[in-house]
C-alpha cells in the first residue's frame, strides 16, 4: 500500500466533531452589554465507534449599542472578562470610537474662614481603634471549569490540589446564600458546589476557611448552560 494511502487512512480514523451549547437566555448587564454565555465542546471519534470529550471552552456571544444606535459585536472567550465591570464610557471608547469627556476638578468657592473657638481643656480627647481583619491565602484561581444550571452544580479551581481540606471548616456562600461544597473526587484540583435556585448574574462569591476570608470575588456567569452530556452512536458506513 503506497505511503500516502497509509497517511489518508490515518486521519480519517479521527473525526472531530465541535458542538457549542449556548445559555437559554442572555444576561443583561448595567453598562449595556448583552450576552449569551455558551460552552464549546470538542469531542473526537475513534473508527467510528464513540464520541470521546475532549476539550470544553467557555465564553460569550455579547452585544453592545452605541450612542448613536449602531449594535457592536464583543467577543469574551474566557469565563472571566473586564468587559462586564466596565463601565459604558469606556466600552464607547473601545467599541463606538467615542472619547471619554474628561472630569472637570470642581473647585470649592471663596469662603469665609469659620473662627476658631476654643475646645475646653478639661474634655479627653477620644481615639478610635479600627478592628483588624485577618485574611489568609487565597484558595480558588476564581475561574469556572464547570457551570451547570440544571443540575444546580458549579466546579471552582483550586490554586492547588487539596486532598486533605477540611469542608467543615470551609464556608462559601454564592449570591449571598450558603453553599454546600467539596473536593471532586475524580479532580482534586476542582472545589464543587451547589448553587442557589434562584441566582442570577453576575453573582457575588465568598469563600471563608478557618473563620478567615480567603476569596471574594463576581462571577459573570459565562459558560453557565444546561449541560446535556452527549451519547455514544454508531456511524453508518455505505
Amino acid at each position: 500500500m503506497p505511503g500516502k494511502t497509509k497517511f489518508f487512512l490515518l486521519l480519517t480514523a479521527f473525526l472531530l466533531t465541535m458542538c457549542k451549547s449556548y445559555a437559554n437566555e442572555p444576561i443583561a448587564y448595567r453598562n449595556g452589554l448583552s450576552c449569551r454565555n455558551y460552552v464549546d465542546y470538542r469531542f473526537f471519534e475513534w473508527n467510528g465507534e464513540e464520541y470521546s470529550f475532549y476539550i470544553a471552552e467557555e465564553g460569550a456571544d455579547c452585544t453592545y449599542m452605541c450612542p448613536n444606535g449602531v449594535t457592536r459585536p464583543v467577543a469574551v472567550s474566557e469565563s472571566v472578562s473586564t468587559f462586564y465591570a466596565a463601565s459604558s464610557e469606556e466600552l464607547d471608547a473601545q467599541f463606538c470610537g467615542v472619547a471619554a469627556a474628561p472630569t472637570a476638578t470642581p473647585t470649592p468657592a471663596d469662603s469665609p474662614t469659620p473662627p476658631v473657638e476654643p475646645s475646653p481643656t478639661s474634655s479627653p480627647t477620644r481615639t478610635a481603634t479600627a478592628a483588624a481583619v485577618v485574611t489568609a491565602d487565597p484558595l480558588l484561581a476564581e475561574t469556572v471549569s464547570m457551570c451547570d444550571l440544571g443540575g444546580k452544580l458549579i466546579n471552582f479551581r483550586l490554586l492547588e490540589p487539596a486532598t486533605e481540606l477540611t469542608v467543615e471548616n470551609l464556608e462559601v456562600l454564592i449570591a449571598d446564600q450558603e453553599s454546600l461544597c467539596y473536593i471532586n473526587p475524580t479532580n482534586p484540583s476542582l472545589l464543587t458546589c451547589t448553587m442557589p435556585n434562584d441566582i442570577s448574574f453576575p453573582a457575588r462569591v465568598v469563600v471563608s476557611l478557618d473563620g478567615a476570608m480567603v476569596n471574594d470575588f463576581l462571577y459573570s456567569g459565562v459558560g453557565c448552560s444546561i449541560v446535556t452530556t452527549p451519547t455514544a452512536r454508531p456511524r453508518s458506513y455505505p
